[in-house]
């Protein structure tokens, strides 16, 4: 089974109006949680929009278990990339699909961890630097690209730390469900 990290930086949160910038993505080592190889990065201001999103569509379309997604919050991703695809007449995706396919989101892990509280469920990842998703849009509209891009280095090293300690500490958690 093949693990990818995936995110993605959009203009906004709205559904109907914001846009995708880049989509990123890298391969997991699937017992640690490792990063394997580079973290692949389509950026919007290099092609357009249409163009990051069709040249991601394969993995979209592969049988589930040959790209699973790793995330936060996968179902806004997957929501607003149906959206995209919806508007460049990419076709959409169909949400049986996304429901047989393999993919592992550490949201309601991190909402366990900060006591069942979403209001502030993300500020349990360690952040490398103080900059949040937030600020993104800005900097994409000022054309700071290189911080846009370090911000996206940085979340994903920061991703990829936890989930490897998620791999090596959860399993230990049966001991106390099989007792």
């Amino acid at each position: 089974m093949a693990e990818y990290y995936f995110d993605m930086e959009t203009s906004g949160f709205n559904f109907d109006t914001d846009e995708i910038w880049t989509i990123q993505w890298q391969r997991l080592n699937g017992f640690t949680g490792e990063p394997i190889g580079d973290l692949n990065i389509l950026k919007r201001w290099e092609s357009s929009e249409e163009e990051i999103i069709k040249t991601f569509l394969p993995n979209l379309r592969c049988k589930p278990f040959d790209f699973i997604f790793v995330g936060k919050n996968l179902l806004f991703d997957f929501c607003l990339l149906n959206q995209r695809m919806k508007n460049f007449s990419l076709g959409e995706i169909d949400l049986r699909c996304l429901y047989g396919r393999a993919s592992l989101d550490i949201k309601p892990i991190l909402v366990i961890m900060n006591n069942g509280s979403f209001i502030g469920y993300d500020k349990v990842l360690p952040k490398t630097i103080p900059l949040t998703n937030d600020k993104i849009p800005q900097l994409l509209v000022e054309k700071k690209y290189d911080e846009v891009i370090q911000y996206i280095k940085d979340e994903a090293n920061d991703f990829t730390k936890v989930y490897q300690v998620f791999k090596r500490e959860m399993p230990s958690l049966t001991k106390h469900l099989l007792t």
